[in-house]
């Protein structure tokens, strides 16, 4: 099991949102999942995954977050918000403005290198995808002569 980040309130925290957390496994084979784009989670975004909150209280296992006012908590905006929330789900402590950079930084290196590896997938296809193509074209033809010129 991964040890509590040591909180104190007044604090900021960068947290996984709970159905994102580390379930299963400890943080850091958790956080790199995130070498891959949203962590795994494709088409969800930043904001969804993890949450950013000012920490009121703090107990062996949750934490309290400052969830009733407004500016205290970045979230998703349809996210619900308990006013508990287990410690094991947080990644950093600092300031707010630390935490989101922290957040952003971490949501861009799975983004970045599967942008790199899909334009390079791409490079290196092309040859052969135009020449699959070619032939898938050429089936087509010999299929359906009496909708295409003879080719002779």
């Amino acid at each position: 099991m991964t040890a509590f980040i040591d909180i104190k309130p007044g604090q900021w925290v960068l947290a996984f949102s709970e159905p994102y957390g580390p379930q299963m496994q400890d943080m850091p084979e958790h956080l790199e999942l995130f070498r891959m784009r949203g962590g795994g989670w494709e088409s969800h975004r930043v904001e969804e995954i993890f949450h950013v909150y000012e920490v009121t209280d703090i107990k062996p296992k949750p934490y309290h977050p400052r969830t009733y006012t407004i500016g205290q908590s970045v979230t998703h905006p349809r996210d619900y918000l308990r006013e508990r929330q287990y410690r094991g789900n947080v990644i950093a402590v600092g300031t707010k403005e630390r935490m989101i950079e922290l957040r952003d930084r971490i949501f861009a290196i799975g983004e970045d290198a599967d942008d790199v590896i899909e334009a390079e997938m791409y490079r290196r296809i092309e040859k052969f995808a135009a020449k699959k193509r070619a032939a898938a074209v050429r089936k087509i033809h010999r299929l359906l002569p009496h909708h295409f010129r003879s080719e002779q």
